[in-house]
């Protein structure tokens, strides 16, 4: 019965008040709740703004009084106040107040007043606090009554609601009660309807039934819940005249009680709801997608589909906008010429927004666009009931192309015809263009007639030629060709070279099937690639006049160019279309059937893959990666959106390749069934021995469910490895030197092993379990130096990552890899040395003392803010300062001083880290500082320690702490941007670039400083008359105490840190860890616990015996 009464239960009050604008008046009517709360919906809805202050009046008529139910939360700087009276300054509620928590007022309040005021003003904001008061205006006799009112008598419900309550309501009704009541219908008619409503209820319920209950035709209904105390429910509407009701109280707990509202009212009448619509109070409650007073209307309604160009050139933006308003959220999904475009679109750019009365925006935009954006574009929007359409056809207009005959750079001798043609290649590009025409210039300057330079001009509108019989050396120059017209800049240009007949040049004529124009010696002469190839060759013409071999590199096949761009366009363009997917993959495979004269199939494709992976084609990769910005990872690229492309198909057909150079399958499982082995199915291995020998990946049951089975493609690539670069930071920039290519060697990294690769269809996320890889090195192991490494490869950063990857086992022949991630693999050879590879002991020493060293300079921090008030000082100011920064450099430090895949985070982080740490140094020195003030300055000139006494400095130190820092850490910055900024293994400074020295010089300086202070210290020390009179013995351990206390805050065990840079010196680095590491824990001890004031102030209280 619980569950059913607080369905009955809804906010039903006549106004929730929840704005918050000076002075407002609020008059309840009887036994009708009221609300006021701020912000809107508290608590489920909570925070305040700074700078509020509103109040509100609250009254009631003649004859009654206000009860309210209050709930806040609130800091110290909101106040919150109720007065009972009007005016709002006398009678002051002793509840309510910020500085009680709203459970002190966990019963309904009787003011006994007709009239109360509300204040309520904010200093600052708060992101957690509000308040909520429910108010009621109750008779004042009722709140007096201890036993059941009208019990065991016939009551009439009329048509103004009557009430019936529990004894004492609002307050705590008597224990051990039975009170029954009769309510009839004071009109019988069939048209009349009984009706009860609560308007407040809050029963004891143990649990597991109703202790306290009232019951209602044998219905028991019970609610011991805050939400419904002074709120009104649904309305309970009977079914016959009349009803008998009980109200009965046990020996236990009880509550407020109920208040019960009983009327009559006429029968709703049927209203005819289409659409399966329901009928609820006469008034019809519509289904999704529908609206009208009978459901009769669906409720999508297109305002206006538009777009703010129709006919727009290439290059140019467009903006689509469709305005709709729905009760519900419809969809939008946009088309382009019947194609549906996706969220997984790189050009398109899709937005909504939800304004006021259900007024919906969709917006498609497109900032780039290209011709095959021509056409109709369609958005079709949808509330699951009802789909509408709208269409707009766009039309692109292409952008101008000019061409230049001849197409490249020439040099012609005296005497020699000049001539050159311009010529528009797309005439469609000039529509809408009007006195347009093809103009010349000269190293800038217009040929305006035909005797401008002695050179002839002819045009039409679409060519135009420039030409001269007899050139001479002064027709040397830039030739530039434009469109008058044309909205946007356009040109082609090209540079003629006028020698002398005695000048030396390469002949010109037929190679490779390219015609090569006379070059003048000492120059490279460019061309286009010969027939059926995309791209541009190039010739050195060497200072004799002998032509060097052509450089083709750059050449490529114009069916594999094409097949190229068409994947990318399916991958731009988010193309989510079985039918448009297939029908690019066909033409891909028919066009490398015409390049192959084979049957087209995928199969087709993975022959020319496997004949472009040929060992025999190393050379050719040498030079692709030597000559342009390209090498082996763009195959692998390739391979990978060939891939993505495959899979947006549902039914993928299973495909096996194995080929000399290369092995593929394509299939899909369930990999919460079934695992992936490939290339090699060890279940089916008859030699127990195989797979020592082979190499191979298995993909374990995955533990996260999948519904339905998803395609993959899994690749190995037996020869990549020739091709590929090995380093893990290697630059493209670097890689041209004197045309020669700056590889690293074999003696410092390679790849031992074939590369590996899996894609799914959908991304898996972190794996578990992780996927396992087996691989045959392909060179054995023979020397301990070398490192096994499983990496995979980064096509962000161009190069190898061993992140989410590592070595399980390996030995000289294979090395086994665990991996929680999915791309291409492989085992990656680098020397082991002590600067590339820190030691495990190290490493681990490192780690825990620090973290010994945090947990005891929090501590410090922590015991200083318990009893700061009985030691604030500049010089623990000065402390405290040491330690936060101390803590911050640590805890960054360890959490991302390995984080090198990202780049822009690694730079981030080595600022941050240079900046802190040098924070803290500085702080060191203004600690030495302060003692040399204080303690040695005293000594020898009282005068001068009296005046920096006189009054507080501190705040000089701190701007010098940390302003100094910043300066030098973002000087660093700027100084080494680009250029090895940090290690190459770690987020911190580079001691390759010198980064590191910026670093290293300031704290040389402090260290310095700092050690000359102590000298100085330990001076005045064992100057003064007591020390004088101590023993030798005494002398000690007070110079060892003081120095214990002043080592830790000054840093001078840093110089164990310098000592260290020495490989060999592995005795320095383990007391550097040990001393630095620790320097929290040695704070601590010299500043907490040998510290007899801080002792004192912490400790006597813990001790002390009560």
């Amino acid at each position: 019965m619980k569950k059913l009464l607080a369905a009955l239960f809804i906010p039903l009050y006549v106004s929730a008040i929840s704005a918050c604008k000076g002075v407002q008046e609020i008059l309840l009517q009887p036994y009708i709740g009221e609300m006021v709360a701020y912000p809107e919906n508290f608590p489920i809805n909570e925070g305040y703004e700074a700078k509020l202050n509103c109040s509100w009046k609250i009254s009631t008529v003649p004859g009654y009084e206000i009860v309210f139910y209050p709930k806040w939360k609130c800091n110290e700087d909101m106040f919150l106040s109720l007065y009972y009276d009007a005016s709002g300054t006398t009678n002051r509620d002793s509840c309510v107040s910020c500085s009680k928590l709203s459970e002190d007022c966990s019963k309904i309040i009787q003011t006994g007043s007709s009239g109360i005021h509300l204040n309520f003003r904010t200093v600052t904001s708060y992101k957690y606090g509000g308040f909520q008061f429910r108010f009621m205006s109750v008779e004042k006799k009722k709140s007096s009554l201890n036993v059941c009112a009208f019990t065991n008598k016939t009551l009439l419900a009329e048509a103004t609601p009557k009430y019936i309550t529990s004894p004492g309501f609002p307050a705590e009704y008597p224990r051990n009660l039975r009170c029954s009541w009769t309510v009839e219908a004071a009109v019988k008619k069939k048209d009349i309807q009984l009706v009860l409503e609560f308007r407040s209820m809050y029963l004891e319920d143990d649990g597991s039934g109703c202790s306290d209950y009232i019951r209602i035709d044998g219905l028991e209904l019970c609610e011991e819940s805050e939400k419904n105390i002074l709120q009104t429910s649904n309305k309970i509407i009977l079914n016959g005249s009349s009803t008998e009701m009980q109200f009965v109280s046990d020996i236990g707990f009880g509550g407020s009680g109920f208040l019960l509202a009983f009327y009559i009212q006429e029968k709703m009448r049927k209203c005819p709801c289409q659409h399966g619509g329901t009928c609820l109070n006469s008034t019809c409650v519509c289904l999704h997608g529908y609206k009208g007073d009978n459901c009769e209307n669906e409720s999508l309604e297109v305002l206006s589909f538009k777009a703010n160009n129709v006919l727009l050139r290439e290059g140019k933006s467009v903006n689509f906008e469709l305005e709709l308003i729905d009760d519900s959220i419809p969809s939008a999904q946009w088309f382009r010429n019947g194609i549906g475009v996706t969220s997984a679109s790189l050009r398109y750019l899709r937005n909504s927004i939800i304004t006021a009365n259900g007024l919906f925006s969709y917006w498609l935009n497109i900032s780039n666009v290209l011709q095959r954006d021509e056409g109709n574009w369609t958005v079709e929007a949808s509330n699951a009931v009802t789909t509408a359409y709208r269409s707009i056809r766009i039309r692109v207009l292409p952008k101008l192309l000019l061409q230049m005959t001849p197409q490249y750079d020439f040099s012609i001798q005296t005497g020699e015809i000049i001539y050159l043609q311009c010529t528009v290649l797309n005439p469609e590009s000039l529509n809408s263009l009007t006195n347009g025409n093809l103009i010349w210039q000269k190293n800038g300057k217009n040929i305006r007639t035909d005797t401008d330079f002695g050179i002839n001009v002819g045009r039409t509108n679409i060519s135009s030629t420039l030409r001269k019989t007899s050139a001479r050396l002064d027709d040397s120059g830039t030739y530039l060709c434009s469109y008058s017209s044309y909205p946007e800049p356009t040109n082609v240009s090209i540079t003629v070279k006028v020698t002398k007949p005695d000048q030396v040049r390469c002949p010109g004529g037929m190679f490779e099937n390219i015609i090569w124009n006379a070059t003048v010696a000492g120059t490279t002469k460019t061309e286009s690639c010969p027939p059926n190839q995309k791209g541009t060759a190039t010739r050195y013409c060497d200072t004799q006049g002998v032509w060097d071999v052509p450089d083709l590199i750059s050449c490529a096949d114009v069916a594999l160019v094409n097949a190229s761009k068409q994947l990318d366009i399916l991958l731009e363009d988010g193309v989510n279309n079985t039918e448009e997917i297939q029908k690019t993959v066909d033409n891909t495979l028919l066009t490398m059937k015409n390049l192959t004269s084979r049957t087209a199939n995928l199969s087709t494709f993975f022959e020319v893959v496997d004949k472009v992976l040929s060992i025999d084609n190393a050379k050719s990769w040498t030079d692709v990666q030597e000559k342009t910005e390209k090498d082996a990872s763009f195959l692998l690229k390739n391979m990978d959106r060939l891939s993505e492309v495959i899979m947006k198909n549902e039914n993928v057909t299973p495909t096996n390749f194995t080929g000399i150079n290369f092995e593929v399958t394509i299939d899909q499982t369930n990999i919460h069934d079934s695992g992936i082995i490939f290339p090699y199915d060890l279940s089916n291995d008859t030699s127990s021995s195989m797979d020592e020998y082979a190499t191979f990946f298995e993909l374990p049951k995955q533990a996260k469910r999948s519904e339905k089975a998803i395609a993959y493609v899994a690749v190995l690539y037996k020869t990549m490895s020739e091709f590929l670069h090995t380093s893990s930071d290697l630059k493209r920039e670097d890689n041209l030197i004197k045309g020669k290519a700056n590889r690293k060697s074999k003696e410092d990294e390679d790849i031992n092993s074939e590369i590996l690769s899996l894609t799914t269809q959908r991304d898996l996320g972190d794996l578990f379990p992780p996927l396992n890889l087996t691989f045959k090195h392909l060179h054995q192991i023979k020397s301990s130096k070398r490192k096994e490494v499983c990496v995979s490869w980064n096509y962000t950063e161009n190069k190898w990552s061993s992140k989410g990857c590592k070595v399980v086992s390996s030995n000289s022949r294979r090395t086994v890899c665990q991996c929680t991630h999915l791309t291409n693999f492989a085992i990656l050879m680098r020397p082991y040395t002590s600067d590339k590879e820190d030691k495990t002991s190290l490493k681990t020493l490192s780690l825990v003392g620090i973290i010994v060293s945090i947990a005891f300079t929090v501590l410090t921090v922590v015991i200083y803010a318990m009893i700061w008030k009985h030691i604030k000082s500049d010089q623990n100011v000065i402390l405290l300062n040491l330690c936060v920064s101390l803590v911050l450099s640590y805890v960054i430090f360890i959490s991302a001083v390995e984080e090198t895949n990202d780049e822009n985070l690694c730079i981030a982080m080595t600022a941050i880290i240079h900046y802190l740490f040098l924070v803290t140094f500085f702080c060191m020195m203004g600690m030495g500082v302060y003692y040399f003030m204080s303690i040695t300055v005293t000594y020898y000139a009282m005068h001068v320690a009296n005046n920096f006494k006189s009054k507080s400095r501190v705040h000089w130190f701190l701007l010098g702490g940390w302003g100094i820092p910043l300066i030098i850490a973002v000087l660093t910055l700027g100084a080494f941007w680009g250029n090895n900024y940090h290690a190459k293994n770690y987020c911190w400074l580079s001691m390759k670039s010198g980064s590191l020295l910026l670093f290293i010089v300031p704290v040389c300086i402090i260290v310095l400083i700092n050690l000359l202070i102590i000298v100085s210290l330990m001076r005045v020390l064992f100057a003064t008359s007591t020390m004088i009179k101590s023993t030798l013995h005494k002398k000690a351990v007070s110079g060892l105490r003081s120095l214990g206390t002043l080592v830790p805050v000054l840093g001078v065990t840093w110089i164990f840190g310098i000592l260290a840079v020495n490989e060999n010196a592995e005795v320095f680095q383990y007391i550097f860890i040990i001393a630095n590491c620790l320097q929290g824990l040695f704070i601590f001890v010299s500043h907490v616990v040998l510290n007899k004031k801080v002792s004192f102030c912490f400790f006597y209280p813990l001790l002390k015996v009560p």
